[in-house]
């Protein structure tokens, strides 16, 4: 019986200099990360400015590359509407107007 309460006293100590230690730490943090692109910035921004250009670093593309896309208007303008479909839970839909294939 010593023994149990010997642990639970160790477990509530513990558990209280957690709570005491919460109280010091910093309440909010941030996370930056940075990429250096060798190219010029126009080369850059004209690959960028198009959706289609991006399938392959897309991170819902990547999960489910069978997914149904819809593309509307002119890509790289304003106006320009990118849909998807995806039987895959995790991928799921956006804009549930999609052509089915």
């Amino acid at each position: 019986m010593k023994i149990l309460k010997k642990i639970l006293i160790l477990l509530a100590v513990f558990i209280v200099l957690l709570l005491v230690l919460g109280l010091f730490t910093r309440k909010s943090y941030s996370v930056e990360r940075e990429i250096t692109i060798n190219k010029p910035k126009q080369e850059v921004f004209d690959f960028v400015k198009f959706i289609k250009n991006q399938n392959t670093f897309n991170k819902w593309v990547l999960l489910d590359p069978k997914m149904r896309k819809d593309y509307r208007g002119t890509d790289g303008t304003v106006g320009f509407v990118y849909a998807w479909d995806s039987d895959n839970k995790d991928v799921g839909k956006v804009n549930s107007r999609l052509p089915k294939s």
